[in-house]
């Protein structure tokens, strides 16, 4: 990485032969990387050429570890205008200092501001990620209400304020929130989500629980049942909760998107 507004003049020219002759690669004005640079290069390339930016969206969940996949574009906001170069998108932009963290000498967002950010391009995958792993559903939930209403007016915040208003039942994955908007227009009640339970010495979280009618009932969504360690988990699991007298209905994604009726009917079938 090379800055020309260190270099003298005749550092400068060299540099612009060295980028005809395909040895350098101009990123922006004054930044010079090699030809093919990793992603991470071009993060610190920003972060130098920019101290005040703070990565956004998909470059923030990449740093913080959110998703795996390297992002197309690196995109970070500043208060200076907004700039497009090779791979990198300057955004002019206010993040409130309580929505971003430093490590390792770069700004970005956090979780949960990032994971709200990415709705309009991943849905809501990074919030139920979070809602899984919290300790709290309900404090992350009221945290998740303060970061959309801490960037009014924001392009996407339509649908970021429908996924977050439909995270308050607690849904930890896609499959789960497909079963319980079908419950509330079903208008069926009484059920709770994620709720811890001790049975036999062990805390299980079924994904929908009918308290007072002993029913469970399991969204089987691939992403978290499809390996044999999961798929044995949940058969013990589901043989403890039958011996302590209760029910469980479980439900595949096909069931939950392609026959929605039938899930109802079979739900409201076990509560009378």
């Amino acid at each position: 990485m090379i800055l020309t507004r260190e270099c003298e003049e005749d550092d400068k020219r060299r540099l612009l032969r060295w980028c005809r002759w395909g040895l350098l690669k101009r990123v922006m004005r004054g930044l010079y990387v090699a030809p093919e640079p990793r992603v991470e290069l071009l993060v610190r390339a920003v972060a130098r050429m920019y101290p005040d930016a703070i990565f956004v969206g998909e470059t923030a969940a990449w740093l913080n570890g959110q998703i795996k996949r390297v992002p197309k574009i690196i995109t970070a906001a500043h208060v200076g205008r907004s700039r497009t170069f090779a791979g990198i998108r300057m955004i002019r932009s206010r993040v409130p200092d309580d929505l971003w963290v430093e490590r390792h000498g770069l700004r970005r967002m956090t979780g949960s501001a990032a994971a709200v950010e990415v709705v309009p391009q991943r849905g809501a995958e990074l919030i139920d990620d979070l809602m899984r792993f919290s300790r709290d559903n309900r404090r992350l939930l009221a945290h998740l209400g303060a970061v959309l209403r801490s960037r009014p007016w924001r392009s996407g915040n339509v649908q970021r304020r429908v996924v977050v208003e439909r995270t308050s039942t607690f849904p930890w994955s896609a499959a789960e929130r497909v079963l319980h908007e079908l419950l509330d227009e079903a208008g069926i009640k009484g059920w709770s989500a994620n709720t811890e339970m001790m049975i036999d010495g062990q805390m299980i979280v079924p994904d929908v629980t009918f308290k007072r009618s002993r029913l469970i009932l399991e969204a089987d969504g691939y992403a978290f049942h499809a390996d044999r360690i999961s798929f044995q988990r949940d058969r013990a699991r589901q043989n403890q909760l039958v011996l302590e007298g209760w029910r469980i209905l479980r439900f595949t994604w096909e069931d939950l998107t392609e026959r929605p009726d039938e899930v109802v009917r079979q739900v409201l079938s076990a509560l009378t």
